[in-house]
């Protein structure tokens, strides 16, 4: 009936994986799977208790597609209340049932059809399930049997057509309880692999060669939020909702290369990285039977990763983009500095290349001498533990050059590891320094040798810089001016004139030919002329004047005005007394003419009268050429001097220089007075005088243009000689003389035939215009 093969087979090797897992590489990972495996799902319970003993409950799980009507044995036992029976239909279905429940037995019924019973057995053992097993088959088959021992099974049941009894069937499940229980601790060992297996961060996957899932740790379970119930026979690329495996999978790669194997991925969806690393667990015969699958999640990684790329970028594009030369030195334990590296303006500036400058000492870079100098202003920066500046001059390759160098020292740990040097070449500066300091002392020299008095004065009065010409001119010293002020110095008669123009000098004007009468240290008076301006400094306003001492020329200008005075007064009574005698004299002549009779007398007395009138007009000049630069030019308005002329005169005016004012001797009105009385007597058929202006290169030419018969070329010129003319001869060549004291000129330019036309040329400093 039945024949139970339990003497003289037993398990003949260890369990598959643990054979499998020995030929790979012993990482932590492998010695936490190889300890026991553990039950995985967590399922409802659907045992009841039955008897271990005679007395004791029993708790058995059957794998069988359970046929109607048959194993009448089967039937048998799950009505017997001494024990209860849970069926699984399916290999996966059992491999569920044995992970979440504790069983005194499983018996895997490999008779029936659709039941790999080897399989079952085998991923049951793979996932640490050391429960005493009975192995039913019907073949004869002792490689069946064997293979079945190996597989796990404590018992192998081979059954023939007889159907055993319940009690029979019941007594070999006892005797197979009693079996296991003398060679394993399966409880104890699962759930020592369980509590291992999840105590692993990773993600730990069991599948077999066709990626269907055999087990999942607790983090891949959460990772994937999922239970045991959702993965049972599901495919790997299945719970990423694919119906193919991944076009990047290491699982693949290690089935066809039976290696370890390692890829990453990236799950878009959750956006997470995986590193994913796959062992295949190779069967006797070398071929893959499953593969443990670790997936480490490294998003936090590539993140860190991408963020120090780009600050790598950043900071690559900071070193390598500013003009200042940098470099980096490692500070040694020894106290020694070795370069190692330096940005692309370092090597531009200095032609020090990163090879040549990386790993060097500063002595082996630029020689014992100045690599030692280097060296200790290092140095210096590590004793000082803070940024230190310093001016150095390096003969380089690219040259000798003066640098600006700042040290910045790195702390790790509390000591200093590295130091930071960046260096601004300055030679161009130092050069342009030097040479100003040359300048400013060769200025310097010529203000304080300079023969005349150079002052400056902020404007509140107080002096700023006085040279030396000016402290000898007026006695004072340095110490004495700290206490004087500008209008301290100025004679009385100067003060209301001296603060009317420094006013203007702080609202910015410049003010030249400055007259004023400076007291020295022992009040003697001083006549100075100058310039003096003004400039902002800082935020304050400075005057700055130069003076010359117009002491002696003063005393000269006064002898010659009391001089002048004097010959002036002598003129005048000369004049007067000569022009009396001229009227008595033409008064006789006049007299004499009547009386005379004869004609050759009457021809010479009026010869003798003409001299006479000639005589009366010279004298006359002399009045008038007497008054001539006697004052000083003023503003004078064209348009105001015209309405005189115009007044005193027939012919009408056209005045289009209306707002033009003029700067001349006060007699410039006698000018257009002499152009009019030119103009009426020497000037045909004239009915009209136009005045026009134009702008030119260095100021303003006026034009005085009559609508007469003009002046003949070969007299232009001619006429402004003293004395020609068909009237007196004087009036052109004074207005010349006049207008000359400013040094305007005047010339006849126009047409003969078409008008005389006299043109006015007035330098920009003597013509601007009205208000």
């Amino acid at each position: 009936m039945i024949r139970l093969l339990h003497q003289g087979l037993c398990p003949g090797s260890f369990p598959t994986l643990r054979r499998s897992s020995g030929k790979h590489e012993r990482s932590e990972f492998w010695r936490r799977v190889t300890l026991l495996l553990d039950n995985y799902y967590l399922g409802k319970e659907q045992l009841s208790q039955v008897m271990r003993s005679d007395s004791t409950p029993l708790m058995v799980l059957f794998l069988t597609t359970r046929l109607p009507n048959s194993d009448s044995w089967l039937q048998m036992m799950e009505h017997n209340e001494s024990q209860l029976i849970t069926h699984a239909g399916t290999a996966d279905e059992a491999l569920h049932l044995a992970s979440t429940q504790s069983f005194d037995c499983i018996v895997i019924d490999d008779t029936y059809p659709g039941i790999d019973g080897i399989a079952a057995l085998s991923d049951l053992r793979l996932l640490g399930d050391d429960t005493p097993a009975l192995f039913i088959i019907s073949s004869h088959d002792a490689a069946r049997v064997i293979q079945a021992y190996e597989s796990g099974a404590t018992r192998v049941l081979l059954k023939n057509d007889t159907i055993p009894g319940a009690g029979e069937m019941e007594e070999i499940i006892r005797s197979v309880v009693r079996d296991g229980q003398k060679r394993s601790g399966s409880s104890v060992s699962r759930r020592l692999l369980k509590a291992t297996l999840d105590s692993i961060p990773d993600i730990i996957g069991i599948q077999r060669p066709d990626h269907t899932l055999v087990y999942y740790n607790k983090a891949g379970l959460t990772f994937l939020n999922l239970t045991p119930d959702d993965i049972t026979g599901k495919k790997c690329f299945e719970l990423i909702s694919q119906n193919k495996p991944c076009e990047i999978c290491a699982t693949a790669k290690a089935l066809r290369t039976k290696k370890i194997e390692r890829t990453e991925k990236f799950l878009p969806e959750p956006g997470v990285h995986l590193d994913c690393r796959s062992y295949p667990v190779l069967g006797d015969d070398g071929e893959v039977i499953y593969i443990v699958e670790q997936l480490t999640d490294i998003t936090n990684q590539r993140m860190a990763e991408e963020e120090l790329r780009a600050l790598s970028a950043e900071y690559e594009t900071v070193f390598h983009g500013t003009h200042d030369a940098i470099f980096l030195i490692h500070v040694l334990e020894d106290g020694r500095f070795r370069f190692i590296r330096n940005n692309r303006a370092h090597q531009e500036k200095t032609g020090i290349t990163i090879e040549m400058l990386q790993g060097k000492t500063p002595e082996e870079l630029l020689g014992e001498e100045a690599g030692s100098v280097v060296s200790a202003n290092y140095q210096q920066c590590v004793d000082a533990a803070e940024p230190i500046m310093y001016e150095e001059t390096l003969s380089l390759p690219a040259g000798e050059r003066v640098w600006e160098t700042l040290l910045t020292p790195v702390c790790e740990d509390g000591h200093i590891t590295h130091i930071i040097g960046s260096s601004r070449d300055i030679t161009d500066s130092k050069k342009n320094e030097v040479a100003l300091q040359e300048s400013e002392e060769r200025y310097r020299d010529l203000f304080e040798k300079a023969n005349v008095l150079i002052q400056s004065v902020d404007e509140k009065g107080r002096f700023i810089f006085v040279n030396e010409t000016w402290k000898e001119k007026l006695g004072y010293t340095e110490d004495d001016l700290l206490n004087l002020t500008l209008f301290d110095i100025i004679h009385p008669d100067s003060l209301d004139h001296c603060k009317l123009t420094f006013q203007k000098v702080i609202s910015g004007k410049a003010v030249d030919n400055v007259q004023a009468i400076f007291l020295t240290k022992s009040k003697k008076p001083i006549f100075v002329e100058g310039n003096v301006n003004s400039r902002h400094s800082d935020g304050e306003i400075q005057t700055r004047g130069i003076f010359q001492d117009i002491s002696q020329r003063k005393q000269a200008e006064d002898a010659m005005h009391m001089a002048n005075r004097k010959l002036k007064l002598l003129s005048a009574i000369t004049r007067h007394d000569i022009l009396n005698e001229v009227m008595v004299l033409l008064g006789n002549l006049e007299l004499a003419d009547e009386m005379a009779d004869d004609p050759d007398l009457k021809r010479y007395l009026e010869r003798i009268q003409r001299a006479g009138g000639t005589i009366q007009r010279h004298i006359e000049f002399t009045r008038l050429y007497e008054g001539l630069g006697q004052s000083e030019p003023q503003w004078q308005s064209l348009t105001d001097i015209l309405q005189k002329t115009a007044y005193r005169k027939p012919i009408p005016i056209t005045n289009h220089c209306s707002d033009i004012c003029i700067y001349a001797d006060p007699m410039l009105d006698k000018v257009f007075l002499n152009l009019m009385d030119n103009t009426i007597r020497h000037g045909t058929g004239v009915t009209a005088v136009t005045i026009t202006c134009e702008e030119s290169n260095d100021g303003c030419i006026i034009r005085w243009a009559d609508d007469g018969g003009g002046i003949p070329d070969d007299q232009k010129e001619a006429i402004f000689a003293r004395g020609v003319g068909k009237h007196t001869g004087f009036g052109l060549f004074l207005s010349r003389e006049i207008l000359g004291i400013t040094g305007i000129m005047i010339t006849e330019n126009g047409v003969y035939g078409d008008g005389a036309s006299f043109e006015l040329r007035l330098p920009g400093s003597v013509v601007q215009k009205r208000g």
